[in-house]
């Protein structure tokens, strides 16, 4: 039995700032029937207020706790220590609200998150530091962001770019990784056949599920098509074209 909803954000709920047509009435139709809906995103640029607020401007019902980013889900799977860290503010916030202090001496942790500002200088200092020790923790592996210019260097590049110069593998925290997934169900208090994740992208959403033993489905509003379906010996157990057709299975099937 259902009890609990992980949607996926980036191409699932939204598109940039646009709603996906009838996200807005899928989540109020969840919650008036009494199922939990956790919004679940491997960004940890964006702090769980802020993506909060964004959701609400489109109509989206959401408080701040009904959020779950990769820097919230990496705060609360590394043990409290030091950290050093790449990306933007709300991932170094994150980590001291779940917390762990920041530092650039002899951190226990490196943590990668998405950095526009990425330079040499940052890289060679992270080099250094898990060479020296410091474990190497990845908040999300995606390669590329998909902008209004095209497909843009994405965490996974980074984390390629330190790869190569330690030798070292990083722990990953988001999507396609079941660590986050295991996270949202220990949040909502659920076994994973009590949940259901929804995303877009096979190689991101439906694998996470897989991996998290949590049942899926496959939305065909951003990444991924029937196409790549078919070439993918990774199945959900639900695809489905829209919220509205979700919907009709969940509630109505």
């Amino acid at each position: 039995m259902i009890k609990s909803i992980l949607l996926d954000l980036d191409g699932t709920v939204y598109h940039g700032t646009d709603a996906v047509p009838g996200a807005a009435g899928f989540v109020r139709r969840v919650r008036s029937e009494g199922l939990d809906c956790l919004f679940v995103t491997n960004r940890a640029n964006r702090s769980a207020q802020t993506v909060c607020q964004s959701l609400c401007g489109m109509d989206i019902e959401c408080e701040v706790g009904d959020v779950l980013t990769s820097a919230q889900a990496a705060a609360r799977h590394l043990s409290p220590g030091k950290f050093f860290y790449i990306g933007e503010e709300p991932l170094s916030q994150a980590l001291i609200e779940g917390g762990h202090t920041p530092t650039e001496e002899a951190p226990d942790y490196v943590v990668v998150g998405y950095d526009p500002f990425i330079n040499y200088e940052k890289l060679a200092k992270a080099t250094l530091l898990i060479r020296a020790g410091a474990q190497f923790i990845g908040t999300n592996p995606d390669k590329v962001l998909f902008t209004e210019k095209g497909f843009i260097p994405g965490n996974g590049a980074i984390l390629a770019a330190l790869t190569a110069s330690t030798g070292m593998e990083p722990v990953i925290i988001g999507k396609p990784e079941r660590l986050i997934i295991d996270i949202a169900l220990r949040q909502l208090k659920i076994s994973p056949n009590e949940a259901l994740l929804v995303g877009d992208s096979i190689e991101t959403d439906v694998r996470a599920g897989h991996n998290a033993g949590v049942p899926t489905a496959l939305i065909l509003t951003g990444v991924s098509s029937r196409q790549d379906l078919e070439n993918s010996d990774l199945q959900p157990q639900w695809v489905v074209d829209d919220f509205e057709e979700l919907e009709a299975l969940i509630f109505n099937s």
